[in-house]
């Protein structure tokens, strides 16, 4: 797997979990039901707002190594990391399409090699 997260788009995108990964919620969900019953489970285990949680966000300071504290807020966002496989698949993919396509100069091409016979 490699590091390059994507945000989904919650109205469009869809999720399908290989296994179980909430009890008792369907593995094929669009993302904005997830995030619905994902709030649903915060709410129910966890003090905190879910609304805050998952849209203003709660104010709070952050250090990352090598630098100094920083102030601001922190939110849950989904995002998916796709298999470094799929990348590269579709990147072979992508340029086969390119090989194959024929170029509109192709007639001409030939045009001009029997020209030359």
């Amino acid at each position: 797997m490699n590091d390059k997260w994507e945000r989904l788009n919650p109205d469009d995108d869809v999720v399908h979990f290989h296994q179980e990964a909430f009890e008792n919620l369907p593995r094929t969900q669009i993302v904005f039901q997830l995030l619905q019953e994902v709030k649903k489970i915060w709410a129910k285990h966890c003090t905190s707002s879910g609304s805050r949680v998952f849209g203003e966000g709660f104010e709070c300071y952050v250090l990352i190594p090598g630098q100094q504290w920083r102030t601001g807020k922190i939110r849950i966002r989904l995002e998916f990391c796709p298999d470094e496989t799929e990348i590269e698949d579709k990147q072979e993919d992508n340029r086969l399409d390119m090989i194959q396509e024929s170029s509109p100069l192709d007639d001409l091409r030939q045009q001009l090699k029997e020209g030359k016979n």
